[in-house]
């Protein structure tokens, strides 16, 4: 049996990435939401439009743009938090499973990095791991064969 703690390693070394990133996330979308509901923002940004010499419908549709804009990030920031959980949870099954089913863990590391980002560094690790998994095969021992003194197989 062969002994699985690299695989273990990175995908742990994925896990506490993928954690980290996912709080900067969250904290990045309550700020976000922050400045949607601050009055005191709002009024900022259209005293600075204002100033610019723009029209009074042309500072409303900026400002919409504005706040449409914060929205989308807001909610693309949940799906890279959903597919961050999704990630987390394959990498630790995986890491629970690659000592019994090395295959199995292999491929449940590479969904992770597909769903953590391939070009991230957390991705990059799953991906290793998951070449680790199925590269690394237990040296198999050939059968110790007896012969008698004719060289029959015993």
């Amino acid at each position: 049996m062969i002994k699985r703690t690299a695989e273990k390693v990175l995908s742990i070394i994925s896990v506490v990435l993928n954690l980290l990133s996912i709080g900067l996330i969250v904290l990045m979308i309550f700020g976000s939401n922050l400045l949607v509901n601050d009055p005191l923002f709002e009024s900022q940004i259209e005293q600075s439009m204002y100033g610019s010499g723009l029209t009074d419908a042309e500072i409303q549709e900026g400002m919409t743009f504005m706040q449409d804009f914060i929205m989308i990030i807001i909610n693309l920031g949940w799906i890279f938090v959903v597919f961050g959980v999704i990630s987390i949870i394959l990498a630790i099954v995986g890491a629970v499973k690659v000592n019994g089913n090395p295959k199995l863990a292999g491929i449940l590391f590479i969904i992770a990095a597909a769903t953590s980002g391939v070009v991230s560094l957390s991705g990059i690790l799953l991906i290793i791991a998951a070449i680790l998994c199925f590269a690394r095969k237990p040296k198999i021992e050939a059968p110790i064969q007896q012969t008698d003194e004719n060289g029959y197989t015993v």
